[in-house]
């Protein structure tokens, strides 16, 4: 059975990881059971964790034993930035990274974070299986020390405000609280907001403080943490799908045998590929909770922010040229 790890063992079993990878590869090949770290910023109840923990009692029984997975939630490893660079060294064997973090080093991933690149939820699950996006992962080994296996997403993103919002202006000087990527940042400055990066656990409070005006996420995440009850408005915009991937270091991956490696990558590739195929339900089923909730649901076009999205795909086409590839593929009509 997949275990979730508490944060003191947390600490020491990365300590442990880091120690093995002075070894030679034949040496770590030959080592049986191997347990394998996977970090990630959720908590427990939410779905990327629940689908790696059936990952990894599949993973356990595929290789009769050899291996385990050991979930580490909650960003118990540190933010994604820190994971990320445990990912590079090897003292961190896996992960499920947000594109956010990744298009903060690559920034040809920003174009899966370009405003209203998919309609709605299934055209995202569709986009993100398309060869254009698919081909992006082929430079993660050089550009971040890392293997991607993988999309995994959450649904798309809304925004939500703690007043009242009918216009544009309504929006402008706000403060929302962003997941800290280069493409968000510059989509809610042009719109005039004022993105502002929080970790997750830190909302609710900024929220009831007036710290910040609104959020910026997806309905899980608003269902979960009970932002429902904090916020008066619910723009309904899908203007963000919200990837993520599913990373191995590249120097753990390198220690494996070939039929080992490719154990991993297809079972891991199976669950997040089944992620995706949850999202068009569970996105029906979450806004038609929200819907009932006590916030205004306003359905909201691109039309609501003026040129910004012409402004973005000209600040981010020549960065992202996927973006231009993607937009031909999936064209609005």
């Amino acid at each position: 059975m997949t275990r979730f790890i508490t944060r003191r063992a947390s600490l020491a079993a990365l300590g442990g990881g880091a120690a093995g990878l002075a070894l030679p590869a034949n040496h770590a090949r030959a080592q049986a059971p191997r347990e394998l770290r996977l970090g990630l910023i959720t908590p427990p109840p939410h779905t990327w964790n629940q689908q790696l923990a059936a990952w990894g009692t599949r993973l356990r029984d595929a290789s009769n034993g050899r291996f385990t997975v050991t979930l580490f939630p909650s960003g118990q490893l540190g933010n994604e930035a820190a994971m990320l660079q445990q990912l590079q060294t090897g003292a961190l064997d896996l992960s499920l990274l947000t594109v956010s973090e990744i298009s903060n080093r690559v920034d040809a991933f920003g174009a899966l974070l370009a405003p209203f690149i998919a309609r709605n939820i299934e055209e995202a699950v569709r986009m993100l299986r398309h060869p254009i996006a698919l081909g992006l992962l082929n430079g993660l080994p050089q550009a971040t020390g890392c293997v991607g296996f993988r999309y995994g997403m959450v649904g798309m993103r809304q925004i939500s405000t703690r007043e009242v919002t009918n216009t544009l202006a309504d929006l402008r000087g706000k403060k929302v609280r962003i997941t800290p990527a280069a493409p968000t940042r510059d989509f809610f400055n042009l719109i005039g907001m004022a993105p502002t990066p929080l970790p997750l656990p830190a909302i609710f409070e900024a929220l009831s403080n007036g710290q910040i005006d609104g959020v910026d996420l997806d309905f899980e995440s608003i269902i979960n943490n009970r932002f429902q009850d904090l916020c008066r408005t619910m723009l309904l915009t899908n203007h963000f799908m919200f990837p993520a991937v599913g990373l191995m270091s590249a120097r753990v991956f390198g220690t494996l045998a070939p039929a080992d490696r490719e154990l991993i990558r297809g079972t891991m590739t199976e669950a997040l590929d089944a992620l995706c195929d949850s999202m068009p339900e569970r996105e029906a089923r979450q806004g038609a909770q929200l819907r009932a909730s006590n916030m205004q649901v306003r359905p909201t076009g691109p039309e609501f922010f003026g040129d910004a999205v012409a402004q973005f795909d000209r600040a981010w086409g020549p960065r992202a040229p996927a973006l231009a590839q993607l937009r031909a593929a999936f064209p609005r009509g």
